[in-house]
Parts: C-alpha cells; sequence; structure tokens
C-alpha cells in the first residue's frame, strides 16, 4: 500500500514526519510537524526526555508495556481507568500508535526503508520492529501516542474584564470596551462545538454564527480526517456530564451570552475555528495533526490566531513531546497557545501539551463567584509544577504553570444536544481556567494586533495578582513572581491592558469600595509606581446616576516601587471612615487620584450604597426573571401602606445565579438585601397578623418574560436577638400586567380541631407520566398548580369546578412526562406538599 504524505504550506519547510497507526490504517503527516528539527543539532540533541531515560530513541512506555502488560497503558495499572497512550491486543500482539521523527524532510527512500523493516506505513505499527526502525538514517526518536482528555459571568469581575455590581472598578470592558476580541479568530481544539442547527436543536444562542471554519482529527486515518485546504463545522454528539465540554470551553472564550448578555465570555466579538481532536467521551489521540492543521492554515482568509487547549495528557512532560514541540513551533509562527494543567491533583506533573516552552499553561483557582480577591481558594484537584527538566540549561521553561485563572462552578453555554440552545450550566477544572486566559489573549490581540505571543505572554506575567491570602505561595524558586501551586499568579486582564498603555505612571489597577451600617471602607491596590508621593482618594455627591463635583478625602503616602520583577506587583491602600448619621441612605462616588510630577491622573470612578446607620430589621428577597430592571416592581409595604420600601436595581443584587430553564419563565436569581433603618418602622414590628409585611410584585413591559418570587423573610433586630420571620405563598409566580403578593407572616391556611389542611397525593411516589390524585379537605376551587425545586411552574390542573379530590397525569404543559424529582404541588395559599416522580 502506498504511503499518503501532505507537503507542508508554510516558511519553515518540512523537516519531521510522523507516522501513527489508526484503524484500519495510520496517517502520515509531513510538513510544520518536522521545523523542530531545522534547529540547531545540538537543540534536538539534548536527551535523554523524560520517557526515554536510556536514551535510545525509542519510547520507554513501550518497553514498559511489553514486559509488564497491557495494563499499563492504563492510569495507574487499571485497565478500567483512563488510557494513557494508543495501544491495542490484536489477536497474541500489542499494536501501538507510534510517531516515528526524522531529522530531515522523508524522502521515499525512508518511506521504503520503514516499509522494508516489515512496516506498512498506513498499518498499525506493533513494537516488534521499533529497533529496527529507530536504527534507520535520520530517525531521531519513536515516542507513542498520547491520549489526551478534557479538562473540565462570575469569575469575569475576578479577571478584571467586568464587574455587573459596579463594585469592583477599574474594569478592562469600561476602559477599553474595543478591545472584546473583534477580528480575531480563535482556533478551539476539543469536543467540538454547538454553535449551529443540528436536527431539532436550534444552535447555541451565544455561539450561532461565530464559525469561520473547521476542521476534525478523531478518526486516526488521514483519509477521512480533515485535509490541509479542507473545513468543517463539526458537532459534539455527547450526552450529559460528558456532553458540550468543547461549547462551554467555547462559551467562556467569546460567547455573547445571547438576548440578556448574562453569561457573556471573555472576547465577546471573537470568531472560532471549530476543530474537534476529542471524541464525544473527551478523549482523542489527534492533537498532533490538528495544531498541524491550525498553523497550516493561519494565513488562511479567516486568520486563525490562537489555539485554546482545553486537554491534557495523564502522562507528565518535559515539553520534548511532539505536541508541546508542535506548540512550540505554532508560537514561532505567531500563533498564541493556551493549555490546560490537567486535573489530577498531582505535583511536579505538568502533562503535554502545556509543558511546551512556549506554552501558556494554565491552572485553576476558586473565586468564590464574588469577584473579590480575599476569598479566593485554592484548587487541591489542579496539577502543579514544576515542570520535567528537559536539560536544556534553561529553567524558565520549567516553570510551569504559568498563570491561574477561575476555574470553579464557571456558567457558560450548556450544548448538549437535547436542550433548546438557550441553557447554560455550570462546569469545574482547568479547561475553564485555559479558556479565561484565551478568551485574555483574544482581547488583547484585538486590542493590538501587533503583538505576538511573547509580547501576550510576557504582559500576562508580568501584570499577573501574586497576592491573595488563599492562594499558598509554595516553595520559594529562582524567580521570586513564581511559585509551583500558583504560577506566576493570577490572570488580571484590566492590569495587562493597563500595562500595555501606562507604564510611565503610576498605575492604579483597582479600586474596591465597601459599606457596613455606620463606615465605608475604601481599597485602592497599584501596581507600578512612578515617583507619585501620595494615594489620594477623593469623593463627589451623586447627581441622578452619575458622580457631581469630586473633592479629595483622604490620602496615604506610597509605599511602592516602580518594578514589575518581584514578588509582590500589588501594593494596597486602605481607609475606612465612619460615615455621619446626616448622611445615612445617601450615595457618594469614589475615585483614586495620583501625581507623578508631569500631571494628575485618576482611576475610574466606583458608586457606593450608602450606610443606612442602625437597622430595626433586614429583608432579603430572592427573585427569577430575565428583565427584572425593565418588567419587574418590586416594593415592601407595612403598615397598610404607611411604610413602603422598593427593592433596589439588579446591580445592587447580594448573590446572582442561573437557575436551569426557558428564559421566558425567567433563569436569572437575583437576592436583595435591603435595611429598615432604625426608627423608620417600628411600628409594625416584629412582623404579625395585625402588623403583616408584604412583599407585591408587579409586572408589566415585556410580554414574553414571566419569573417568581422564592425567598423572602424579614429578620427582626429585636431586644432579645434576631427573629427570623418567612413569607408566602412561595414560590410566588408573578403574572403579567398584575401585581401578586406574599406576606410576612404567612397567612394561615384554616381553622378548627384540624389545622394542617395540606393536600394529600396518592401515590407518592409516582411514576413518570402516571394517574395521580390529590385530595384537600378544604376542596379545590381553583387551579392546583406544580412547581419544580428550582420555583418553575411545570403544570397548572383545573379540577372543572369545586370538589374535594381532583386527578392528573404527571406531565407538563406540553403533554410531555415530568422528569423524575422532587416537586410541590399547591393549591393558593394553603401549604405546598412534596410528591416523588420516578422513572416508568
Amino acid at each position: 500500500m502506498s504511503c499518503r504524505s501532505r507537503p507542508l504550506a508554510g516558511p519553515f519547510g518540512p523537516c519531521m514526519v510522523a507516522l501513527r497507526r489508526a484503524s484500519p490504517r495510520a496517517r502520515v503527516i509531513l510538513g510544520v510537524l518536522a521545523a523542530l528539527a531545522c534547529a540547531p543539532h545540538e537543540a534536538r540533541a539534548r536527551g535523554p526526555v523524560v520517557w526515554d531515560e536510556d536514551g535510545d530513541g525509542i519510547d520507554d512506555r513501550i518497553g514498559t508495556v511489553q514486559a509488564l502488560g497491557f495494563r499499563y497503558s492504563f492510569e495507574n495499572g487499571d485497565s478500567l481507568a483512563r488510557q494513557r497512550f494508543e495501544v491495542a491486543r490484536v489477536g497474541a500482539n500489542l499494536v501501538y500508535g507510534i510517531y516515528v521523527i526524522y531529522d530531515h524532510a522523508p524522502t521515499a527512500a525512508d518511506l521504503d526503508a520503514l516499509t522494508s523493516k516489515g512496516v506498512v506505513v498506513q498499518h498499525r505499527l506493533t513494537a516488534l520492529p521499533a529497533v529496527p526502525i529507530r536504527a534507520l538514517p535520520g530517525v531521531t526518536r519513536i515516542e507513542v501516542v498520547l491520549y489526551l482528555y478534557s479538562s473540565t459571568r462570575d469569575a469575569c469581575a475576578a479577571i478584571g474584564l467586568r464587574d455587573a455590581t459596579g463594585r469592583i472598578v477599574p474594569t478592562a470592558a469600561n476602559s477599553w470596551p474595543q478591545a472584546d476580541g473583534r477580528g480575531v479568530v480563535v482556533a478551539i481544539l476539543d469536543t467540538g462545538i454547538n454553535d449551529q442547527p443540528n436536527g431539532v436543536y436550534p444552535g447555541h444562542e451565544s455561539l450561532i454564527g461565530r464559525c469561520v471554519g473547521g476542521a476534525e482529527f478523531t478518526a486516526n486515518d488521514s483519509t477521512i480526517d480533515t485535509a490541509y485546504d479542507g473545513s468543517v463545522n463539526p458537532a459534539d454528539f455527547g450526552a450529559g456530564t460528558l456532553g458540550g465540554h468543547g461549547t462551554h470551553v467555547a462559551s467562556v472564550i467569546l460567547g455573547d451570552g445571547g438576548p440578556t448578555g448574562f453569561t457573556q465570555g471573555v472576547a465577546p466579538a471573537a470568531r472560532f475555528v471549530d476543530v474537534k481532536v476529542l471524541s464525544e467521551l473527551g478523549s482523542g489521540t489527534g492533537l498532533p495533526e490538528a495544531i498541524d492543521w491550525c498553523i497550516a492554515n493561519r494565513t488562511r482568509d479567516w486568520g486563525l490566531s490562537d489555539p485554546a487547549l482545553s486537554l491534557s495528557s495523564i502522562d507528565l512532560s518535559d515539553g520534548q513531546d511532539l505536541a508541546s514541540q508542535l506548540c512550540n513551533v505554532a508560537a514561532q509562527a505567531g500563533i498564541v497557545v493556551v493549555a490546560s494543567m490537567g486535573n489530577d491533583g498531582l505535583s511536579n506533573h505538568v502533562p503535554s501539551p502545556a509543558a511546551g516552552d512556549a506554552v501558556i499553561a494554565v491552572g485553576a483557582f476558586d473565586d468564590q463567584r464574588s469577584g473579590r480577591p480575599y476569598d479566593d481558594l485554592a484548587v487541591s484537584e489542579q496539577n502543579t509544577g514544576p515542570r520535567a527538566d528537559d536539560r536544556d540549561a534553561d529553567p524558565l521553561d520549567e516553570l510551569r504553570p504559568t498563570l491561574l485563572a477561575p476555574g470553579v462552578a464557571v456558567l457558560a453555554a450548556n450544548g448538549n444536544l437535547d436542550t433548546d440552545g438557550t441553557r447554560y450550566v455550570r462546569r469545574s477544572g482547568t479547561s475553564m481556567s485555559a479558556a479565561f486566559v484565551s478568551g485574555a489573549a483574544a482581547a488583547l490581540r484585538s486590542f493590538d494586533p501587533s503583538l505576538g505571543p511573547g509580547d501576550i505572554t510576557a504582559t500576562l506575567i508580568a501584570t499577573a495578582r501574586r497576592n491573595g491570602p488563599g492562594l499558598p505561595a509554595g516553595a520559594p524558586s529562582f524567580d521570586p513572581r513564581w511559585s509551583a501551586t500558583r504560577g506566576f499568579g493570577v490572570l488580571d486582564l484590566y492590569a495587562a491592558f493597563l500595562e500595555r498603555v501606562e507604564t510611565t505612571h503610576t498605575q492604579v489597577r483597582r479600586l474596591m469600595v465597601s459599606s457596613n451600617a455606620a463606615s465605608i471602607t475604601a481599597e485602592a491596590w497599584t501596581m507600578r509606581e512612578r515617583g507619585a508621593p501620595e494615594i489620594v482618594f477623593e469623593r463627589a455627591p451623586d447627581a441622578s446616576g452619575a458622580p457631581g463635583v469630586f473633592v479629595p478625602v483622604d490620602s496615604l503616602p506610597t509605599t511602592g516601587d516602580p518594578s514589575l520583577l518581584d514578588g509582590n506587583d500589588t501594593h494596597v491602600y486602605t481607609r475606612t471612615w465612619t460615615v455621619p448619621p446626616a448622611e445615612y441612605g445617601t450615595f457618594y462616588w469614589y475615585r483614586v487620584a495620583t501625581n507623578d510630577g508631569s500631571e494628575r491622573r485618576w482611576s475610574a470612578p466606583a458608586r457606593m450604597d450608602a450606610a443606612t446607620g442602625p437597622s430595626d430589621a433586614t429583608i432579603v428577597a430572592t427573585i427569577v426573571h430575565d428583565a427584572y430592571d425593565t418588567d419587574v416592581g418590586a416594593t415592601v409595604i407595612a403598615g397598610g401602606g404607611a411604610y413602603s420600601l422598593e427593592l433596589p436595581g439588579s446591580s445592587a443584587a447580594i448573590a446572582t445565579d442561573y437557575i436551569d430553564g426557558i428564559s421566558a419563565l425567567g433563569t436569572i436569581a437575583q437576592t436583595f438585601r435591603v435595611e429598615v433603618p432604625q426608627g423608620a418602622a417600628s411600628a409594625w414590628l416584629p412582623p404579625s397578623q395585625l402588623s403583616h409585611w408584604d412583599l407585591a410584585l408587579s409586572e408589566g413591559g415585556f410580554l414574553n418574560r414571566s419569573g417568581r418570587l422564592t425567598e423572602y423573610q424579614i429578620t427582626w433586630h429585636g431586644p432579645g436577638g434576631d427573629v427570623t420571620y418567612a413569607g408566602g405563598p412561595l414560590p410566588l409566580q408573578t403574572i403579567e400586567g398584575a401585581t401578586v403578593t406574599s406576606t410576612i407572616p404567612a397567612l394561615p391556611v384554616g381553622v378548627g380541631p384540624s389545622s394542617d389542611l395540606q393536600a394529600a397525593v396518592r401515590p407518592n411516589p409516582v411514576a413518570a407520566g402516571g394517574l395521580v390524585a390529590f385530595a384537600h379537605p378544604a376542596g379545590f376551587h381553583g387551579s392546583l398548580e406544580v412547581f419544580d425545586l428550582a420555583g418553575r411552574r411545570v403544570a397548572a390542573i383545573d379540577p372543572g369546578g369545586a370538589g374535594s379530590s381532583l386527578r392528573w397525569h404527571a406531565t407538563d404543559g406540553s403533554g410531555h412526562p415530568l422528569s423524575p424529582g422532587v416537586y410541590l404541588a399547591r393549591f393558593g395559599s394553603h401549604p405546598a406538599v412534596r410528591f416523588v416522580v420516578v422513572r416508568r
């Protein structure tokens, strides 16, 4: 059988060939893979590499499996675990996937020499001819084909990108709104991205129309996988927790968040090339071929620039494996390569391709979804460095990970094909962390297209945040900025932009303002300091949502320096002021001013929720609605209207979360906490049946948007301590064009000998779609509503007239059987009854 090859399309010249087995044939990759061999010979022959300790040029893992058995090709020698590299049992033989690496452009004579050793290039290669193959002229190494695995809104504040609350300033999105990825094309090498219609699936709202090309390398056969000049848009047919990995990663990098923009990615104006290298099970072996394809297509009309690799091998690497080396070649070609560190929880363990010298290797941290640095936590599941020594006498390339980025409970697109293309889901892992850094690279590229991979990497390293009590420093290294557990620090995109535009002035990287009942605290962070003698805090009154005239209110002498080469690139200045009673309830704006001698400069302003002073009670309410600010009026009323308190806008929410569901029925849950000032409503406290507190929700505006109240409570700060009262009914569905009310304390539902007039349900559990009967001693005089535990109404049952019982099939409003789970059935203001739906 003749050998298939592909010529190089690029400036490097073909210098290496990788031969690997497939099913049933192997493919030959010619071209950019071999550019490594164009480096000086001493750089190529510095061995031995980490998986060739005897220096014979044959991957030691082949010998291990030959000597100890097939199961040693799996993680921990367990054949039920993940497979580390490509090897299969065929009859009595073990058949390997290998790369045969040459130091020159392979010729027809080279391929003939291979076949003379019993190897037909497009058939599987076994370990038996490995030694004679290694002895062929020009062969420098035989390497196994590694299996790679996926390393699977809130975090944007944590990296200085955007903050919906306005409490963390400045941010990159506000300061440089055009640096949103426009003009940049990111190659996403993953499980495939479900951005386009597929059957009844319409394509995900956050990504649809953004794909400009793509390729697939999952067949292990060059006659089936995408050709150099080909382009496809692959899909991900995975389901459940294994499905949609690539879609989620793409959404973090560049998703636009759909109509609400709630889950917007880092570079929402960027486009992407969809390169499928992982199967629906989250594993694959086609990464080297895919990187080769990306390099060959970097000058195509869509201008591919930055590959995102949210995947990793099981085995560690010293950066000399084929995939890692190819990433170095990509960087030489002007491409920024970002890869994840993996989630095995191992120390001194940097996998491929994160081990590449030119790769930005990304680990994870838990930002606690707050955006503030002081609650950040380390993630024990991530791998840490340093990388295995490649023995090139350059210790810098062993400093991995490069950066940390948010990687716990990251909200992004749900790409499962059984959804409606509007859903989002939380995932965790260094895959998500790498996606944040890929998005940051795209944003920097759009800000300054002239930036090369080295410029972007150096900027992100120099400006990474290294202060944070929740992130252990780890053992020190020769570079004071780096440690094995947190790399060079936490990604800070605002600081990266600041470093690109303002290196000659004192840099203010953050201003965070917070308040309690009687005081306000402002905290300013600087990066480089260029001679400003003091940090000046300024304040302005609020003028219809904008700052009025700023005046200085306090200052602190500076203590920082102009260098970013030491272990601390952040200098913190904190002031706390007591709020006089006359200013209770008054909003102010704060900013920081510096003067380096040449001119005065100011940070972006931050608006501060005013201190309220002593409080008689605290109200907490959670409202689920996708158009809260424009479609909902929420008012707390006490004393029959004598006292009222409006709930604030969404920017004042103390917590915001996504609830899986349909946007028309509400998917964005916002929790508000408001104080009742001392003396303002004390005549109606504590709440009672005679002094009840109502929360009135009025709907209007968007006819296709409704929502629900899922939490309403008031804590009275009485003389004997705090007492909390709950409201009802809950959950409470809003009604378009009408007002619904939840009351504290919840209204009683009956009197007489039996005070518990709760409905009964039989059978319980009930099979999905099965017949269920409800009975209530007070009778049913209206519809009975069924809610899931997220507060979504899934059914409304009309009894067809008054009666003490009704029957219903456990189906939703469309007639489909309810999904297994726990549900609440409620009639009017009576207590809800729980019932369980199980599979048939």
